[in-house]
């Protein structure tokens, strides 16, 4: 798709410049960032706005310049000093928003693009914003000067940002703001900003929370069965990674039932089925992952914009739990119990796992995580329209696989993670084929999938 976006110059201006180390969040993410290097825009998030209608270009830039200003994470810098990783915040400046024309039956998919585009390339967080604009107006642009284009209707706002300045929970949070920014309802600015967030992790409750979650990651890596996944043949493919991923509404149906009659959520299901298939695969009833906490809180972390997730060590032995309501429980307590312990210096973590390997010779039996992204969000599906275990299965006939991504290299040996979309529970795979034949990544994702459906019957 020939977008050919033209460059639009925005200024915006905040409260005074401040610097600060980075929080525990940013670090987790930025040491992820520095390994990958040029490959990190796989990190990048994007958002997709659709405009009032009638929303003029220059208020459009007005909306987008009004967010630089609430949020300080999106208009900072990070740096490597001789003494720490720190942020910096800019007082004012400014920045291009990528302006493109589409005909409005094609805007949607166009702006679409745009997002993909604008994210395909990795930030330089030393001294680029960690977000990047696009905007889709209707029709053609006529003119040379950015303010003969202000009354230019807007279809869409995009919005690509780094993972370093957001995560999931925080790109919602600016999709929601872009939108009331765009049609006059947003609230004041929020106080609680990344800086303030640094200050109370190095001191008192916050400090403290991290010393606590430290001490469990060490007693806890004495607990992780240390085998590694058993040998297997490389498919011989150029791309070692390989994510693949179904679309299974069977499958959001029956965690909804199976949820319910367990007393637990969706996403304990979810990862319950994930933590069989993977004690199935590596023959062990103990089974260790890290889980993507969102560390959200309090109302305060609710309302910031920048990365608060962090990794929660997770482990369960389900030896004797001979039906999926047992290994369930058995999940939700140890769940419970990783996300409480999911705040703390992530430097200081890396620190506590290299010891652990040292002790192991050479393995920690870390590398296997799990990752909810629907962010609280559950599927709305009517159970009652499926009342039987044959019902639910016939569903499977619908689910469909797509294939995501390969990459060179991972920090991460299996990674599942789950979405939704209508109904439809996304769950996807990513694995060394190193250790995971390529054709085994499907069968362990129908495999996760009719584990849960036939907990149905239970």
């Amino acid at each position: 798709m020939d977008l050919d976006p033209k460059p639009v110059t925005i200024t915006f201006t905040g409260r005074a410049a401040r610097t600060a180390p980075m929080t525990w969040g940013q670090r987790s993410i930025y040491a992820s960032i520095r390994w990958l290097g040029d490959d990190a825009w796989y990190f990048n998030l994007t958002r997709v706005v659709e405009a009032p209608p009638g929303t003029r270009e220059d208020q459009a830039c007005a909306a987008l310049a009004a967010l630089l200003a609430r949020h300080e994470g999106l208009r900072s810098s990070f740096h490597e000093t001789d003494d720490d990783w720190v942020q910096r915040v800019r007082a004012e400046g400014a920045t291009t928003v990528h302006v493109t024309s589409a005909d409005p039956s094609d805007a949607p998919e166009v702006a679409h693009a745009l997002a993909a585009r604008l994210a395909q390339h990795t930030f330089r967080h030393d001294d680029e914003l960690p977000v990047r604009f696009g905007l889709v107006v209707a029709g053609p642009r006529s003119g040379q000067g950015d303010d003969e284009h202000a009354g230019t209707k807007v279809t869409h706002v995009v919005v690509a940002v780094s993972h370093l300045a957001a995560d999931g929970w925080a790109a919602d949070l600016l999709k929601r703001d872009v939108e009331r920014l765009l049609d006059g309802s947003a609230e004041a600015p929020p106080q609680w900003q990344p800086v303030d967030q640094a200050r109370h992790e190095l001191e008192g409750p916050g400090a403290a929370r991290g010393d606590a979650a430290l001490a469990y990651w060490s007693r806890t890596l004495e607990a992780i069965p240390h085998a590694p996944f058993p040998p297997a043949e490389a498919d011989g493919k150029p791309d070692r990674f390989v994510k693949l991923g179904i679309s299974s509404r069977a499958l959001a149906v029956a965690a909804t039932v199976v949820a319910g009659r367990c007393g637990v959520s969706t996403g304990t299901v979810l990862l319950t089925a994930s933590v069989v298939v993977l004690g199935r695969l590596i023959g062990q009833d103990r089974v260790a992952l890290e889980l993507i906490a969102s560390n959200r809180l309090d109302e305060r972390s609710r309302g910031l914009v920048a990365p608060l997730a962090e990794n929660a060590l997770f482990v369960v032995d389900l030896a004797g739990a001979d039906d999926f309501r047992t290994a369930a429980r058995r999940t939700f307590a140890a769940g419970l119990s990783a996300y409480r312990h999911a705040q703390y210096d992530p430097q200081a973590r890396d620190r506590l796992v290299a010891q652990a390997r040292e002790r192991h010779g050479g393995g920690t039996g870390l590398g296997s995580f799990f990752n909810d992204m629907r962010i609280g969000r559950d599927w709305a599906v009517d159970v009652d329209a499926y009342g039987s275990l044959d019902a639910v299965r016939a569903l499977t006939a619908q689910t469909t696989t797509s294939f995501v991504g390969s990459w060179d290299r991972q920090d991460a040996t299996w990674f599942v993670s789950v979405d939704d979309a209508d109904g439809t529970c996304g769950l996807y795979l990513m694995a060394d084929t190193e250790l995971v034949p390529r054709h085994r990544v499907e069968e362990l994702l129908r495999e996760m999938e009719s584990v849960v459906v036939e907990a149905v019957a239970g």
